[in-house]
């Protein structure tokens, strides 16, 4: 009969414990959500508003969480940028069309495009060509500012690799099994290309090795598959070479654009030559695009309208040409860095975000009034947290654990497990005690009943 009253008390003063662990944890949540009510509840104009993109995702209007994806990303919806750079020209005397691609090679490279998205086709090694006065080295201006083939280069077609079959094969990703990843242009619907072609041409053709040719139907029906297997999301296609115009002639697939050294019917010049070195060592059309490409920075915001707009007819000493109807976004809302340069979309913050309801009096009023200001916030307001379930447009019971009004995790339950553990614990432990108790209890008395005796 004690036993049972001891254990009776411990099961009561259990069960008040775990209650009064309750009643305290549900009166903390209850006074953290009113002070939580006189938040204002957001509409979804509020998000809309907004330019901060972690506030516009959380908003009710799917119209609104795609426009914000879309806009981090980038204002062209890019999500990558590739580039395939080809010299078609082999032999000494074409020193120049090496020193072009190279150039270009390291301006793309420079704004941001990585080596494993540029594939770079160079018909000859000119650094090693016996003839080179200065070995192991190719410059593109005659005061050799610059070594272009000694700084980490990576060609990926040299020499005889170099064909009209290659070159179709990379565009249309119709390799061989044997060719690596690093020979595969491994473009997606999202991704922005330049290709850049310079060599010896004429009327719709671009000879390779001085052994073959390419045509401008060659070139526009690559381009149709890439469009057909979704293999690029914009394409700018630059090309220097005599009658270079005639080249996107044939072009039909959408989202392209194009830009030539000279129209039908007009030569392509050198720009220099160097004494030493003994020939041309670039051409007019890239010289003078160079003179606009080496001055941006990564995530500049010049236009391809200005690029184009800086050419002069006079100084390059032909009429560039330039195609633009199958491009429907306009050279005014293109930038150069969305073929030239590389995509970077990352939003950096000092702070993380928390996705509590509350973190202080009206966080949401607060939050709204400084993104639209631009202002930064105290360091207690800094964290953003994600709107509280009642402000998404839909009513449900949250089912998120419950927190104090500072943010930090309610006690109560983890208290109230503690007690009722160890108050298992002492009553199992009681328990065994007077079991033993009771069996030590019968063994000694028979003991004693025989001494009596």
């Amino acid at each position: 009969m004690p036993s049972l009253c001891r254990l009776s008390t411990r099961l009561i003063l259990l069960f008040s414990a775990a209650l009064f662990f309750h009643q305290l944890d549900s009166a903390t949540c209850s006074s953290a959500h009113a002070d939580n009510s006189h938040d204002p509840v957001l509409s979804p104009a509020d998000f809309t508003n907004s330019n901060n993109v972690s506030l516009a995702l959380w908003s009710p209007e799917p119209a609104v969480n795609d426009a914000a994806i879309e806009g981090f990303f980038s204002q062209s919806g890019h999500t990558n940028n590739w580039a395939v750079l080809v010299c078609t020209s082999r032999f000494w005397f074409n020193y120049r069309h090496i020193a072009n691609t190279l150039s270009i090679y390291h301006t793309v490279k420079r704004l941001g495009i990585p080596d494993s998205n540029i594939i770079l086709m160079l018909s000859d090694d000119v650094a090693c060509n016996a003839r080179n006065h200065f070995p192991a080295t190719v410059y593109n201006n005659a005061g050799r500012f610059l070594d272009l083939y000694g700084r980490n280069i990576e060609v990926d077609y040299r020499g005889y690799e170099v064909t009209v079959e290659n070159f179709i094969r990379l565009l249309t990703g119709r390799h061989d099994p044997a060719v690596p990843r690093s020979k595969r242009l491994l473009t997606d619907d999202r991704s922005n290309i330049l290709v850049y072609m310079t060599g010896h041409g004429g009327d719709e053709f671009l000879k390779f090795q001085d052994a073959e040719e390419i045509s401008s139907y060659d070139i526009a029906d690559a381009f149709g598959q890439m469009h057909e297997k979704k293999r690029y999301h914009e394409l700018f296609f630059m090309i220097d070479t005599c009658q270079a115009a005639s080249m996107y002639k044939q072009i039909y697939s959408p989202n392209i654009l194009a830009a030539a050294s000279a129209l039908t019917g007009q030569n392509s010049y050198s720009h220099h030559l160097d004494p030493e070195i003994g020939v041309a060592v670039i051409d007019r059309f890239t010289y003078y695009n160079l003179e606009t490409l080496e001055k941006l920075k990564s995530g500049d915001e010049s236009t391809l309208s200005q690029l184009f707009g800086s050419y002069n007819r006079y100084a390059i000493a032909s009429t560039p040409g330039i195609r633009t109807d199958l491009y429907p976004r306009g050279t005014g809302a293109a930038l150069v860095t969305d073929f030239f340069g590389g995509v970077q979309n990352v939003q950096l913050t000092d702070t993380g975000y928390r996705l509590s309801p509350s973190l202080s009096s009206s966080p949401a009023s607060r939050r709204l009034q400084l993104s639209k200001s631009g202002k930064s916030s105290p360091h207690n307001d800094k964290q953003l947290e994600a709107p509280p379930p009642e402000h998404r447009g839909r009513s449900r019971k949250s089912t998120a654990p419950r927190v104090h009004k500072d943010g930090r995790p309610a006690l109560g339950p983890f208290l109230g497990g503690i007690a009722v553990f160890v108050g298992l614990a002492w009553v199992g432990v009681g328990g065994l005690k007077g079991k033993k108790e009771s069996v030590n209890s019968g063994n000694s008395n028979p003991t004693r009943a025989t001494g009596s005796r």
